[in-house]
């Protein structure tokens, strides 16, 4: 069962993300109601100053594929690191979700317990002594 996924933000998601929002037309100040055609550099700047927007917020999306083992969430995420400018790289796995006092938390149309992402434990290993 898959159930390991990363999140996290990429310079190159964010930039994807940028190119769907960034509109190719901004509004003519001369003459209310009218749109001005943006030249492609100008909007290639916009995209980028967007993106660079995105990676200081601190919204993060899932990055990969689901994962059978965190171990192979965390081949990928050396190998994001490597391709290109990322942050908030975090492995999350798909559990049961639970309240405050532990039990689980149930969808009251269907009467079965909600599943979603949850933060995976770091390793523990200076824990371990």
């Amino acid at each position: 069962m898959s159930t390991f996924a990363v999140f996290g933000m990429t310079l190159d998601v964010a930039m994807a993300e940028a190119r769907k929002t960034v509109k190719t037309t901004r509004p003519d100040p001369k003459r209310p109601g009218h749109k001005i055609e943006l030249s492609v550099d100008d909007w290639l700047i916009k995209v980028t100053q967007k993106a660079e927007q995105v990676m200081g917020g601190g919204r993060i999306k899932q990055l990969s594929p689901l994962f059978d083992a965190p171990q192979y969430a965390e081949q990928f995420i050396d190998l994001a690191r490597k391709g290109s400018k990322c942050r908030d790289m975090r492995i999350r796995a798909k559990r049961t979700l639970v309240d405050a006092q532990g039990e689980p938390i149930i969808n009251p149309k269907t009467k079965a317990p909600k599943i979603g992402f949850t933060d995976w434990p770091e390793k523990q290993d200076s824990q371990a002594a």
